[in-house]
């Protein structure tokens, strides 16, 4: 049955429609991406006349836990061993990192997850965690309180509103009405609640069952990885991938979205919009002709997917950088920050293989988009990311087991043709977790999970101890009899530890897959294939060219992979040889010792887990939810289909109440170990040989549930079901230089306290959810040309010094200028940011306004101490160091003789001057432009809509060079452009985006009310600054705003050198140049005490840089010798400074005095680069660098 939903038009869409007709339906199943304002209330609004209430008797499955298992992550025992602060950064930074991606995992669950999980959040802001308190308040009884806090905790503990073990929706115990009553505390949870009830499904939605479960969108079923796309069917996403195969794009960090034309649309998660294209997996193909049933349509790349989170989770993985302990990690953090920057897989897979390498680490880490289980097609990954700490007594144990690694995999039932030619012995570590982001913990990994990377290079299998240890006291164990539960209890723990370790290292890691590695080229015997054990014949599939495991086998893959490493463990944990080396037994056969008491509590563990799996069957879709439950119950139909009952099920009542299991532990060995191995050997020849048509058949038969495993038996296991745990993890916190760690309580509020200050780390900024849809954004920039820049902090945002780092919290309303954080129109053409260095810096740091030096009395010491700082007498013949050199010589080179050179921009009179302008009108005429009036900008091809208000705060020099001749009073430009007329300007649109950018994340740290004493809120920029820089910026914030420009000269490497090849050399130099992306480690005199550079620098890093920074954009300028470089930070108001003649007048006021008075700063130099590309020893260069430094303030209108 399809249900809709009564849905008002909007008026604007009303043209063309016979206006009697106001209504239209909507299939609510499309409603699965319902977060626009357009259809914000559709649910609230009209829901009751079309909801068809769910079964009583099926809604209670979905009813959340009551109460859910609630443990505590162990690890402050560990995390205080660790003493070296620098690895404690590298924690911190790299947890930071995992968790910033906790939205984009919210976003992958499901429409209505984030805003459930900021309406949490402001519930617990509201209250100050005592909820108590709030239910009084708000007149809920103490039994909602407590369902609601049940249903938090479990929404926290799986990251969404699905189960992150099971896949399927839960709502609250407590009525809607209670938690609306709870939401009315304030004016931001009544809209919180509002937003998270009316989003997608609502947090109450139950009217479609299918709707309950994650799956195809076509099915019926939630998904958000192919959002706004009710109608995409299997097919097409299989079309599509087989494309993007073929192609070689890889797709676990992309998502698909199908446009009302029929058009699809590949999203790639990236911290930009537009990476440059030596950074795109594709380079610059962005538009792909489909064919087959889809002939005529397009698949267009799309960058900027989870755009905000990508960058920040950029930006922290380079700050662990800093702290990184070995060569290795830098690189594959490097690589990280790339790919999470550009959307690149190629540079993820390359960050795996550097992790592989990086062996025995003191801290373990890993993120990314990992695991495929959750997408209904099995290619796409979830979020996540973790860093653990070495226990290194446990991790004894695990490097004998991978030393008796070679000697155990011949014990397994195939032949050497389909296992790899060589054991690559893989870092076994057992872990104990610090932080793990993700929709549910697991016990083991064994990654990565690419299969190039596993058979040449190996992997990594990590136990997480403190996961496997987490348990809470008294759980029930159903369906274990009574004579077992004793030494169930003893040793469960133990058999689990084994179970992971073997399932681990030699189920994940073993076997080949064939493969066709290139047209003609195979990595087994084409002309003698293997013969298959299953068949006895020659094999006569193999992977092609371009096909993964995944690829192939689709959304099966995962669960068949499960199985097969779950059966491995099944078939060696027979082996006492493997439990001598966890500390059980002699190494001799004894089923009726310790040793044996841990084998049959192993099988029988695996047969509870079959049974109890039927939770995560759905029967009215007949699908599975859980990959690894689907895998255990294939393995208790096979204990089952042992025969001589070696396994069974026993009960005497009709109804299954008193279901228990019974596993014949002397039978272990003769038939629980054969039956299953002959399972596990159809399992791995199948996948070794990608004959996904027989090991589809196997698979799906043997986990098909008939109607009696279905209902009877599914209906006792639901009674008896016992809640999965939910961790209360510990926060990092950085004060200062030192890194602490902060437990707390196991309980529903510890639980939720932990997120909540955990949020206040990593506070996100505006979210964004997809790019824009429309078509103008592509992933192609706007000049699709190579640009010389070569590191790739270019992808790191916010810059190192913005507020979202530095500020603990966002302002629950948008901050002033609120222009300055949204697009001040709908229009969302405009990429959010350009990353492709397009023409570079114009000569355009053109003169701003002529300098007033008239200030108010109380500050003029400053302006005096501040010149005296930056000044140096006149020199009235040439400088001591001799003069630049001409552009170019042949032959001689005055480097020989040149140490350094010093030179003001407007000539020689002075270090620091301020900029003079030479001619245009006043840069205030744009004060005359109307409160409403937007300046359309094309800047080399990317159009640029601003505002007045985004104008006026951008830095002078800026200003000047965006309009040199200025503006007419009606705010459109001069020179015969009409209204609507857009201004071409020759500015690097990235520096400009750069810039907007950083401005709008200052915005939203501004308070949204003015504090107690503060200055009206309708004064203007304009007005000088009364009263202290600390007072003043109270309701502002300050922007110090740093521009470099670099000219560079090379000297001919050779005298005889033509003129072709000289402009190559010039080239060259130009990229070694942009290598030295430090901003301060170019001035020379940085380290001379007293030295003007190092006032300068002092003066910068207390307002608000760092020694360390990198400069936030540098570009060349295509067919110049010129580099220019920008960078950010806001003004720092928390210290005062005492730089020259003790005066005590604070940083805030110095860097203020060049708010709207830009000063520049001139030094030549001579240096000699030694990487210079094609060129044999150093090249010598002559550098001339500009540096413009300007304030800018923002604040309340």
């Amino acid at each position: 049955m399809s249900y809709f939903v009564l849905k008002p038009l909007h008026m604007h869409s009303m043209r063309g429609i016979a206006r009697r007709s106001v209504l239209h339906l909507l299939p609510l199943h499309q409603i699965s991406r319902l977060s626009t304002p357009r259809l914000a209330n559709t649910f609230s609004s009209y829901s009751h006349l079309t909801r068809a209430a769910m079964d009583e008797s099926i809604k209670q499955h979905y009813l959340a836990d009551s109460p859910p298992t609630v443990v505590r992550l162990e690890v402050k025992s560990h995390f205080d061993t660790l003493k070296d602060q620098n690895l404690r950064k590298y924690a911190h930074f790299m947890s930071r990192a995992a968790f910033e991606g906790t939205r984009v995992t919210l976003r992958q669950v499901s429409p209505e997850s984030e805003p459930i999980y900021d309406l949490i959040l402001s519930l617990y802001h509201a209250s100050n965690g005592d909820w108590n308190s709030l239910a009084q308040k708000t007149q809920v009884s103490s039994d909602d309180l407590r369902f609601f806090l049940e249903y938090a905790g479990q929404f926290l503990g799986n990251c969404g509103n699905y189960k992150g073990f099971g896949d399927s929706k839960f709502i609250p115990r407590l009525p809607a009405s209670a938690f609306e009553a709870l939401s009315s505390a304030t004016a931001e949870t009544k809209v919180a609640f509002q937003k998270a009830n009316t989003t997608g499904g609502g947090i109450y939605e139950t009217s479609e069952e299918s709707m309950m479960h994650l799956g195809y969108p076509k099915q019926g079923h939630m998904t958000t990885y192919y959002p706004d796309s009710p109608t995409i069917s299997q097919e097409e996403i299989t079309a599509i991938g087989d494309l993007m195969e073929k192609k070689g794009l890889a797709l676990e960090n992309t998502r698909i979205r199908k446009t009302s034309s029929g058009d699809f649309e590949l999203l790639i998660a990236s911290g930009v919009s537009s990476p440059p294209v030596r950074d795109r997996d594709l380079g610059d193909v962005d538009t792909f002709e489909l064919d087959g049933d889809l002939k005529g349509k397009t698949l267009r790349l799309v960058f900027g997917d989870h755009q905000e989170e990508m960058a920040k989770i950029a930006h922290s993985i380079k700050q662990a950088g800093l702290a990184a302990e070995n060569e290795k990690q830098k690189k594959m953090l490097d690589s990280y920050a790339l790919s999470f920057g550009a959307g690149s897989i190629e540079a993820f897979k390359e960050s795996q293989r550097i992790w592989v390498k990086d062996q025995k680490p003191v801290l373990e880490t890993n993120l990314g988009f990992v695991e495929t289980y959750r997408d209904p097609h099995g290619v796409r990954g979830e979020w996540e990311g973790f860093v653990a700490l070495v226990n290194l007594e446990r991790t004894r144990a695990f490097g004998t087991l991978v030393d008796s690694a070679e000697s155990m995999i011949p014990k397994l039932p195939w032949g050497t043709d389909f296992e790899k030619d060589k054991f690559l012995s893989p870092d076994f570590t057992s872990l104990e977790v610090l932080s793990f982001a993700c929709s549910g913990l697991p016990a083991g990994i064994n990654l990565p999970n690419y299969d190039d990377i596993r058979q040449n290079l190996g992997f990594k299998n990590v136990s997480l101890g403190n996961v496997l240890s987490a348990k809470a006291p008294n759980e029930p164990i159903p369906f274990i009899a009574e004579r077992d539960q004793e030494v169930f209890r003893a040793f469960r723990d133990p058999a689990f530890e084994v179970q992971v370790g073997i399932h681990e290292l030699l189920g994940h890691g073993t076997g080949k897959l064939l493969q066709e590695t290139a047209p003609g080229k195979y990595n087994f015997d084409i002309e003698n294939p293997p013969i298959s054990p299953v068949t006895n014949k020659s094999v006569s599939t193999w992977y092609k060219p371009g096909q993964t495991w995944s690829s192939v086998f689709g959304s099966i893959a995962s669960s068949y992979e499960e199985c097969r490493a779950e059966c491995v463990a099944m078939v060696l944990g027979c082996d006492f040889g493997i439990l001598k080396i966890f500390g059980f037994g002699d190494g001799k056969e004894d089923l009726a010792g310790e040793a044996g008491d841990v084998l049959y509590v192993a099988y029988l563990s695996m047969a509870r887990a079959g049974l109890v799996a039927l939770e995560f069957w759905d029967p009215k879709t007949q699908k599975w939810g859980q990959a690894h439950m689907q895998a255990r119950y294939s393995i208790l139909r096979t204990f089952l289909d042992a025969g001589d009952d070696f396994v069974k099920l026993s009960y005497s009542k009709e109804d299954l109440s008193d279901l228990e299991i019974h596993l014949d532990r002397s039978k272990i060995l003769t038939h629980g170990r054969p039956a299953v191995e002959k399972y596990l050997q159809k399992l791995h020849v199948y996948k070794s040989t990608a004959d996904v048509e027989a090991g589809k058949g196997l698979y799906d038969d043997i986990t098909s549930v008939d109607s009696w495993w279905g209902s009877t038996v599914r209906e006792v296991v639901l009674k008896n079901k016992v809640p999965r745990k939910v961790f209360v993890q510990a926060n990092t916190i950085l004060e200062g230089d030192q890194v602490s760690l902060k437990e707390y309580e196991p309980t529903l509020e510890g639980l939720i306290q932990s997120f909540a200050e955990r949020n206040a780390i990593i506070e996100t900024t505006v979210s964004r959810e997809t790019p824009p849809s429309d078509p103008s954004t592509t992933a192609c920039p706007p000049h699709p040309t190579d640009s010389l820049e070569e590191d790739h902090d270019y992808y790191t945002a916010p810059p190192p010094h913005s507020p979202a780092s530095a500020s603990s919290s966002s302002p629950a309303y948008p901050p002033p200028f609120s222009s300055l954080i949204f697009s001040s129109l709908p229009d969302t053409n405009r990429p959010y940011k350009v990353t492709e260095p397009g023409p570079a810096c114009p000569p355009a740091l053109a003169p701003p306004a002529p300098v007033e030096e008239s200030l108010e009395p109380a500050p003029s010491s400053a302006v005096a101490d501040t010149k005296a700082s930056f000044t140096e007498p006149k020199n009235e013949g040439s400088s001591d160091d001799g003069e630049p050199p001409p552009p170019y010589t042949e032959g001689y080179s005055p480097l020989e003789s040149f140490t350094y050179v010093m030179a003001a921009a407007g000539g020689a009179s002075s270090i620091i001057t301020q900029v003079q302008q030479t001619g245009g009108p006043p840069i205030n005429t744009l004060g005359d432009i109307g409160g409403d009036e937007h300046v359309g900008l094309d800047l080399r091809g990317t159009r640029f809509t601003l505002s007045r208000d985004e104008l006026l705060t951008l830095p002078e020099f800026v200003l000047l060079s965006l309009f040199p001749n200025g503006l007419l009073p009606d705010g459109h430009a001069t020179n015969g452009f009409h209204d609507g007329d857009v201004f071409p300007v020759d500015y690097d649109p990235v520096s400009l985006q750069y810039m907007l950018d950083f401005f709008r994340t200052v915005a939203q740290t501004i308070p949204s009310s003015l504090p107690s004493g503060s200055n009206s809120p309708d004064m203007e920029m304009s007005d000088p600054m009364q009263g202290s820089a600390r007072d003043m910026l109270q309701d502002r914030a300050g922007i110090i705003v740093l521009r470099e420009d670099l000219d560079f000269y090379v000297i001919p490497p050779r005298a005889d050198i033509g003129h072709d090849e000289m402009l190559e050399v010039k080239r060259a130099a130009g990229r070694s140049l942009l290598k030295q992306d430090g901003i301060f480690s170019g001035l020379r005199k940085s380290e001379e005490i007293g030295s003007t550079e190092q006032h300068l620098i002092e003066m910068l890093t207390a307002g608000g840089f760092d020694r360390a920074d990198q400069w936030g954009h540098r570009a060349p300028e295509p067919n110049k010798a010129v580099i220019c470089s920008l960078a950010l930070a806001k003004l720092r108001t928390d210290i005062r400074g005492d730089l020259s003649n003790n005066n005590s007048v604070g940083m805030a006021q110095k860097l203020l005095l060049f708010w709207r008075k830009p000063a520049r700063r001139c030094w030549w130099e001579g240096i000699e680069l030694d990487d210079v590309e094609g060129v044999e020893g150093p090249v010598k260069v002559w550098i001339r660098r500009v540096w413009t430094l300007e304030m800018s303030v923002i604040g309340l209108r």
